[in-house]
């Protein structure tokens, strides 16, 4: 008897695996995107796992424009009156002092370890000239040895320590220029580390941060993201202090004196809750300019942009930026065909027919889509470019899954090829015997994974697969 059930359970797998669609039922019913991973259970999901009904606006948003220039006097006169009106929340530890000199003689090093003292002396004097001897920037709050975001932080201080010390003069009444240093070198790592993540999803005041940054910066945006990533990566090698300094040095020097001080700037307005950067942002010189630039580009408002970003997916291999709007954040609806860019219709809401170009109507789940689109069209079937499973719905989130970009129509056969070539094991793609082309791809990120159903419709429709 094992022998015909087991054959029996195997002949109702493979069943399931060539009739399952890829991407979510279709219309008429069925199995749903999810039941045919059994190797995945985790994945499965009903087909509306979000409950939410709402409407909102899927857009790319565009990196083609210049970034603002902030001067010196701008930047002086913004931090200034940001910190002496609204102190920032810097630590309140109490380190140590000459915290390098005592992990120096605390013992002998074996050899592996001699750069962890070398680098904590130097560490040490740095904050002796500084004015604040001992863990100035708060580094060792964690152990007793720098860690490799440590050393980031660091690097980071030495790269926006110069931009600051116009500043120092006006605010060392008041506060220790220092720990200002300290606030803001954290702040501005834990925000790129969430940009800098494998299609980062953010939300809350790190969106927030993202937009401003974005309408600031326009194409030196993804600048500011490469010259972080390469700091990242080189910190932890160093060894020494000046390695860490020449790390610092290099990131300033990539992305320039300009985009330097926009980083501090919106940094510094970042430090703190969602409500004060809501605040700060329209505060900012060069903020006008900024919102003018993306409202001419987009028919966005940039503030409206900002505080209404649900969600907000930065590709920085791809050089892309997507965000989730409500529809209220639109400031506009289509562009001109001949206005130079210039977006043609006012409204506070775009009308139903029409959106920024570049944008896609966005839905909270798949039954919401398919009630205002209606049918695929006769004998298709729809069908999620990225996929419509568990995994990339918390990664994601449901906007950017079911929208008018990224859910298409298929002709039924086809669309039934595509459902079995992800269910397969392709080792030439995967380099794994043991995983389906799905289990691969859901590990890409957003655009990876959008090329690619791209490139398997196109092979597949042409035969070649």
């Amino acid at each position: 008897m094992c022998g015909p059930l087991r054959m029996g359970a195997l002949a109702l797998a493979v069943l399931m695996l060539l009739t399952a669609c890829a991407t979510g039922a279709p219309s008429g019913g069925g199995l749903t995107a999810y039941r045919y991973d059994l190797s995945t259970p985790e994945d499965a999901s009903e087909d509306d796992e979000d409950s939410g009904e709402g409407e909102a606006v899927f857009s790319n948003l565009p990196t083609d424009f210049q970034p603002v220039r902030v001067g010196d006097s701008d930047f002086t006169a913004a931090l200034t009156t940001f910190w002496l009106q609204v102190p920032l929340r810097v630590s309140t530890s109490c380190p140590p002092l000459y915290v390098g000199r005592k992990l120096a003689l605390a013992s002998v090093p074996s050899s592996g370890e001699a750069w962890q003292s070398d680098l904590a002396q130097s560490y040490g004097r740095f904050c002796e000239r500084r004015g604040t001897p001992g863990d100035c920037l708060t580094l060792f709050d964690d152990g007793p040895r720098l860690q490799a975001d440590d050393k980031r932080s660091m690097a980071l201080a030495l790269a926006v320590g110069p931009a600051l010390e116009g500043v120092d003069g006006e605010v060392r009444a008041m506060l220790n220029p220092t720990r200002v240093l300290a606030t803001l070198s954290f702040t501005i790592t834990a925000y790129m580390a969430l940009l800098l993540a494998p299609e980062p999803v953010t939300k809350g005041v790190a969106a927030m941060f993202s937009v401003l940054m974005w309408g600031y910066l326009g194409w030196e945006f993804f600048d500011l993201l490469r010259a972080y990533a390469q700091l990242y990566e080189d910190a932890p090698r160093a060894s020494t202090f000046a390695e860490l300094r020449e790390v610092g040095e290099r990131f300033g020097r990539v992305i320039g004196p300009n985009s330097v001080r926009i980083l501090v700037m919106v940094a510094t307005a970042a430090v703190g809750e969602t409500a004060a950067l809501m605040s700060k942002g329209p505060k900012l010189p060069g903020f006008g300019q900024a919102s003018r630039t993306v409202e001419a580009n987009t028919g966005l408002r940039l503030m409206d942009a900002a505080t209404g970003a649900e969600r907000v997916l930065v590709s920085v291999n791809e050089g892309t930026i997507r965000v989730v709007l409500p529809v209220n954040a639109v400031s506009m609806t289509a562009r001109n065909d001949g206005g130079g860019g210039r977006p043609a219709v006012e409204s506070n809401e775009p009308a139903r027919g029409g959106l920024l170009a570049g944008a896609h109507r966005a839905f909270r789940s798949f039954r919401a889509f398919k009630r205002y689109m209606g049918k695929a069209g006769e004998g298709k079937e729809w069908h999620h470019l990225v996929e419509k499973h568990g995994f990339n719905l918390k990664r994601f989130g449901a906007e950017a899954l079911h929208n008018t970009e990224n859910v298409i129509p298929l002709e039924k056969g086809l669309h039934t090829k595509v459902s079995a070539f992800y269910s397969s094991k392709n080792f030439e793609l995967t380099g794994s015997y043991g995983l389906t082309v799905r289990e691969w791809i859901r590990t890409q990120g957003y655009e990876a994974q959008r090329s690619f159903g791209l490139y398997v419709i196109k092979k597949i429709r042409s035969g070649e697969w």
